[in-house]
């Protein structure tokens, strides 16, 4: 079997190789040899930077092995384009304006030429030996011809010159048509309409939602704007008409991206209202006929069955809906109810819950993603007053795991690259904030929000619930959680940056310990569940730990997320050497006579385990044993050797928290 990693990875080294050979090529003919230096060595590096970075975000290698000639030239064409336009940005704005214009543009063809060449050869190769990576997807639809719209087309052009004109009198008090204008006159017009013909700009929409509408919009502006910096290049345009042109370009693209998003915004608005009009109208009867005065009572089934949920659920337009049905039905057979205690939800309103009456149902689904309800643990207190104990509550939601997936199948690529990295400060960000939690709630009014699977279940089990089930379908995580156990009296659930966790102190005495947080929040309610499930591997950690987040885990390498503990060595509740403040659930697993030896000394910042290096929680606990009975003789000797060593292993053997 051909491993098509690394022929993506062998492609991708013959480009950098060609690309090389190429370069020093041309350098040798320029300057009679081979090795770059100065600002050829400068634009050696920004090629291969820009030309590397495009080629896999255009996927052309993955695309070389996959799909047809024609699609791969052109992802190759478009991949060589837009890193040429870096390119000469990059020279634009720092000193190496005197690298030769017919040097660039000459690499770029010979580069673009010869991996064209060498696709037809690999493609001519494959057939030869009747070897197919990855059978290739014939489009099962056909292309709908798309024309341009001269009702925007034009306007588009018009608004082009009337800013530019608008922009001169501001800045000068006249306009006067002069040779100088109308070289930029023939810039802009030029930028802008390669950038139309090139993305498919004032065409009629042919799109999936609001995002891929306005894609085409912005997608111009931006080629655009690198265009404009092309000529500025590549013409030595003069630094006056360039500003005023990149400014006209600016503004354009502004008013004209706005202007579009709310005309198609406004359009699907008016299309929903006319398809809810004609389904209205649809159902409307003209050959009515009286009602029989002849009540008709039929006896109801008492227990529901699958064939209720699957009648229930119909409606669902989900392609899962199959599985769905059968995850929630195989997981709550065993408990069948009757139909009147037993309801189907959907909804992201608090109020629609609070209208049963109390402990009435013994299973409650709500078939609304979680990530529109604001307040989710209200939500799950409501659920909770409503079932008798023993309940079901069945939800779903989109986790942050599948997060991105998600959002990156409702947008095109390039609009997921610019959008997502707001997408988290917004998101995942201000919600955490005190600051800004307020804004975020304000603008989103709580739909959309990003939850892990760690901070729904962690919630889950602060409201009273224990897991029963739970499945992964597509993006979707579904859940089944029981009505178990009593609600927590936490006080201060972890959710900030910054944590208080309540720990085991000095003569058993509960505190609470200062951290970054390096977990999802509400993961501490869960501690126990990871455990039975997947219990300690050999360092004393929970295995497959997945409340620690991508950050956490770095902050915890450096020991970033120990610097607030610093607050509490101050206060008094930790000392500086000393066994770590352990959770009651960690504090739980450690034999009686360790347990009555730990309370008996403060706890510490710096653990004795880094000084001894256990590779297993059995180990951790006789570490712990031997530095207390030690530290009973010589509390002072004692403290000062571990912590010494402890240092020693730090540095120079990398000891480290998971």
């Amino acid at each position: 079997m051909i491993n098509k990693k690394k022929i993506k990875n062998i492609l991708w080294l013959y480009d950098i190789l060609i690309l090389n050979i190429i370069f020093c090529v041309l350098h040798y003919l320029k300057f009679s040899f081979i090795i770059p230096s100065g600002v050829y060595l400068a634009l050696y590096f920004t090629f291969i930077l820009f030309w590397s970075l495009f080629s896999f975000y255009y996927d052309k290698y993955n695309s070389t092995i996959d799909n047809s000639i024609l699609l791969t030239i052109r992802l190759i064409i478009w991949s060589s384009l837009i890193s040429l336009l870096f390119i000469v940005i990059s020279i634009s704005f720092s000193d190496m304006w005197s690298i030769s214009r017919a040097f660039i543009l000459t690499l770029t063809l010979m580069v673009v030429l010869f991996e064209i060449i060498s696709l037809l050869v690999f493609k001519i190769f494959l057939k030869t030996l009747n070897k197919t990576l990855i059978q290739n997807q014939k489009e099962s639809k056909k292309s709908i011809e798309r024309k341009f719209f001269l009702k925007w087309l034009i306007p588009g052009a018009i608004s082009l010159i009337l800013i530019y004109t608008i922009i001169v009198i501001i800045r000068t008090g006249f306009f006067k048509y002069t040779i100088f204008h109308e070289h930029n006159f023939l810039l802009l017009l030029s930028a802008w309409g390669i950038s139309t013909l090139l993305t498919n700009r004032y065409k009629s929409p042919n799109t999936i939602n609001h995002f891929y509408e306005i894609a085409p919009y912005l997608k111009a502006s931006i080629l655009t704007f690198l265009l404009l910096n092309f000529f500025y290049f590549t013409l030595r345009i003069n630094e006056s008409s360039i500003n005023l042109i990149l400014q006209v370009g600016l503004i354009q693209s502004l008013i004209e991206t706005l202007a579009f998003f709310l005309y198609f915004f406004g359009q699907s608005k008016i299309n929903n209202d006319t398809l809810q009009n004609l389904s209205s109208i649809e159902h409307l009867n003209s050959d009515q006929e009286k009602l029989d005065n002849k009540e008709k009572r039929k006896t109801k089934q008492i227990v529901y069955k699958k064939d209720d949920l699957k009648q229930s659920l119909k409606y669902i337009e989900n392609e899962n809906n199959n599985k769905i049905i059968d995850f929630i039905w195989n997981s709550i057979k065993s408990e069948i109810t009757k139909k009147s205690k037993f309801i189907i939800l959907n909804t992201k309103s608090a109020i629609n819950i609070r209208f049963l009456s109390e402990n009435s149902k013994e299973i409650i689904i709500n078939i609304h993603k979680l990530n529109d309800i604001r307040r989710l643990n209200a939500y799950f207190l409501d659920v909770y007053s409503k079932l008798e104990n023993d309940g079901l509550l069945i939800g779903n939601f989109i986790p942050l795991e599948g997060m991105d997936s998600h959002l990156r199948s409702q947008m095109p690529h390039f609009l997921y690259f610019i959008l997502s990295p707001f997408y988290f400060i917004f998101f995942r960000v201000f919600p955490k904030l005190t600051i800004t939690k307020q804004i975020y709630f304000i603008v989103t009014q709580g739909k959309n929000r990003v939850f892990s699977k760690s901070e729904v279940l962690g919630r889950l089990s602060f409201c009273g619930y224990e897991l029963i089930n739970e499945k992964m379908i597509d993006e979707t995580f579904y859940f089944i959680a029981k009505k178990k156990k009593t609600i927590s009296q936490e006080e201060f659930p972890s959710y900030g940056p910054i944590v208080k966790l309540k720990r085991i102190g000095y003569h058993g005495k509960r505190i609470y310990i200062y951290k970054i947080r390096t977990m999802y929040p509400y993961s501490e309610f869960i501690q126990g569940d990871i455990y039975e499930k997947y219990h300690l591997d050999k360092s004393g950690k929970l295995k497959s730990d997945f409340r620690i987040t991508s950050w956490g885990k770095i902050f915890r390498s450096y020991f970033i997320d120990e610097i607030p503990q610093l607050y509490n060595w101050l206060i008094g509740d930790i000392k500086l050497i000393g066994v770590r403040a352990l959770s009651e659930h960690y504090f739980s697993l450690y034999p009686k006579d360790i347990q009555e030896l730990r309370i008996k000394s403060k706890p510490g910042l710096v653990p004795p385990y880094y000084a001894d290096m256990p590779e297993s929680f059995q180990e951790i606990v006789e570490s712990e044993k031997i530095y207390l009975l030690k530290k009973q003789i010589n509390p002072i000797l004692t403290d000062a050797k571990y912590f010494i060593k402890a240092i020693y292993n730090i540095v120079f053997y990398g000891a480290r928290s998971k």
